[in-house]
């Protein structure tokens, strides 16, 4: 939403302007009003706010041709994207969108050879599909965003009435809760009132008739709307103004959340005189995207105060932030620490009795903070471009892995389950359960480097003579589709049976009959023919001594040669039968000779665990 840093530690800040316009669109003259001729549902009031998880809901992305109003690319940049000309952090998991969601960029292909294509908003596929997640997954619902931009221009409030209304129908189709969240960026001190009233009585209750929805949230019997703005020192209206249209929205029978600066209980970073304003609200709801530190003290106070007038409270979680691609500086700038940073906020609600929140964001992938789907790692994203994965935090998580854990994360909170201070969500649940292309700030990294593992070394040196066998990360040309790949190098000075078996990352995955490793192997010598992937079982057994071979029935054992030296192969090995029941703990790289002396030093790229 591009609502940053209001405590702690502060973010840039983008003036309101072209990146807050909100887009979308693919299906052409898509209705805003109400559908006709749908079935019969239930009263209006089902879903509510209080007791539940919703997540933001941005619905503004748009692409040249997608018959939209707008019918250019917004969100994703200003113009095609392209190397260098882009405004979004995180590349979109395409995999599930129909073909006519998929819009050409000026991108290389994707690691995996796929072409590089965004979908539009504008589209009733793509907003089914988002509500469908949602209801798979198990998020309670949207707060459907409302941007000032977007009602003073028509062509930009046509485009947001009809996405709003897609939203609608695709809440009710999932039974998803929904309710609408004005975002006061792009209006004036002068009209911020004006827009509002007329908007939430002519489209919000006239043409959209979005409360009358059995789908739309409602508390103790009235019509849910927030509106985030009011008292952040860049956003308009004065504390009288944003009074009298809190009153106002109260007068016509709303429940009225206040998205408000996180310092608001003491006007910390607030407009001054804005305490009556907070005071008004049904609920407050500080934003806290761009905070870092443990905010336990400051969810207790404010958990507190507002008990003490009858005032709800509804903390916003977030899985993280960066936006290198659009305003420079730091890759990764917030960590998700492969979901830890989201889990510790969902824990310190809980642990306070706080039975609501609010996850920022649900498709934000402009900034990072999205939980919809996103490229894991290298072979989904171009391959002429940086965007952020699931897996930048050097630790393999699937596209879906964030909604799993903001699923489970809701489900805390609101004490539908226990409290737990560990992530109960394994980091994939397959088809892939493990894949790298060894790429940084991209892919999975190495836990150990240069690291005897289970089985040890003997009879071994350093490359040079000197210290013991290396694994790292090397970049450089021999690289396979990319700039790194794993390099195990050593040297066998006497010929007795040399070996080493080096640690490489430490995994917790599940073994079936139908499971199966790939890689990309290149050996540099003959001794480096010598080397191969391993694992280590839960029930202390290994790859190595399991039998299993390689599709063309060489012995997965390092000690049987495999690839030819200089040349890339790709090795694979359909190892579930001899091996299904366990759960691999360690991927080692290991090397195995008898009888020979010399050299021995191989890469290995692309390495991949899935199961059919």
């Amino acid at each position: 939403m591009h609502r940053h840093g209001e405590t702690g530690r502060r973010l840039p800040f983008v003036v309101p302007g072209v990146a807050l316009l909100a887009a979308a669109g693919l299906l052409a003259g898509a209705a805003a009003l109400p559908r006709a001729g749908a079935e019969p549902a239930p009263a209006a009031g089902h879903h509510s706010i209080t007791g539940q998880v919703y997540a933001g809901y941005q619905g503004w992305f748009s692409a040249e041709g997608d018959g939209s109003p707008v019918n250019q690319w917004r969100h994703w940049n200003g113009s095609q994207p392209s190397p260098g000309n882009q405004t979004f952090e995180m590349w979109p998991d395409m995999s599930a969108y129909p073909d006519s969601a998929h819009f050409p960029t000026g991108y290389a292909g994707l690691g995996n050879g796929d072409p590089a294509t965004l979908f539009s908003s504008y589209s009733t596929e793509v907003v089914d599909q988002h509500f469908s997640w949602m209801r798979e997954y198990g998020i309670d619902g949207a707060a459907l965003q409302r941007f000032g931009q977007d009602m003073v221009v028509p062509e930009r409030k046509e485009q947001r009435d009809a996405i709003t209304a897609m939203a609608r129908d695709a809440a009710e189709d999932h039974d998803r809760g929904f309710y609408l969240e004005y975002d006061i960026s792009g209006l004036t001190d002068e009209n911020v009132e004006e827009t509002l009233r007329n908007d939430w009585t002519e489209s919000v209750n006239g043409t959209l008739g979005l409360p009358d929805s059995p789908s739309y949230a409602h508390e103790d019997g009235r019509p849910v709307v927030a509106v985030f703005g009011f008292g952040f020192s860049n956003r308009p209206g004065s504390a009288e103004t944003a009074l009298r249209v809190v009153e106002w929205f109260q007068e016509q029978g709303a429940y009225v959340i206040g998205a408000v600066p996180s310092g608001w209980r003491t006007e910390a970073n607030s407009k001054p005189g804005f305490t009556p304003v907070y005071r008004a609200f049904d609920m407050i709801s500080p934003w806290f995207v761009g905070s870092q530190g443990d905010l336990t003290p400051t969810l207790e106070a404010d958990r507190d105060d507002l008990a003490s007038r009858g005032q709800d409270y509804l903390p916003v979680i977030y899985p993280g932030f960066s936006w290198a691609n659009w305003n420079g500086g730091e890759r990764n700038q917030i960590p998700r620490a492969g979901g830890e940073f989201l889990w510790q906020q969902a824990v310190n609600v809980r642990s306070l009795d706080i039975p609501q929140a609010f996850i920022a964001m649900f498709d934000e992938y402009d900034e990072g903070t999205n939980i919809a789907p996103a490229a894991s790692d290298s072979s989904m994203i171009p391959t002429d471009q940086y965007f952020q994965t699931t897996s930048s935090d050097g630790v393999f998580t699937s596209p879906d892995f964030y909604l799993r854990l903001a699923a489970h994360a809701s489900r805390m909170i609101t004490g539908d389950e226990p409290l737990e201070t560990e992530i109960p969500v394994p980091l994939s649940e397959g088809p892939v359960f493990f894949r790298t292309g060894l790429e940084a700030d991209v892919d999975a990294q190495p836990t150990w480097t240069d690291t005897p593992g289970p089985g040890g070394t003997a009879n071994v040196t350093g490359p040079e003579g000197e210290g013991g066998p290396t694994l790292r990360v090397a970049t450089g040309t021999d690289q396979r589709g990319g700039r790194s790949a794993l390099r195990l190098r050593g040297h066998a000075p006497q010929p007795d049976h040399s070996y080493a078996y080096m640690a490489a990352f430490d995994v917790h995955i599940p073994v079936s009959a139908g499971t199966r490793l790939s890689y990309d192997f290149l050996p540099k010598n003959e001794g480096g023919r010598q080397i191969a992937v391993d694992f280590v079982l839960s029930d202390g057994t290994t790859l190595r001594d399991s039998a299993a071979t390689t599709t063309e029935g060489v012995d997965m054992h390092p000690a049987a040669p495999k690839g030819t030296v200089g040349e890339w192969t790709t090795i694979v090995s359909e190892f579930g039968p001899e091996l299904a029941g366990t759960t691999i703990e360690t991927i080692l790289i290991g090397y195995d000779r008898n009888q020979a002396t010399g050299d021995f030093d191989a890469f290995i790229d692309n390495l991949e665990i899935t199961v059919d």
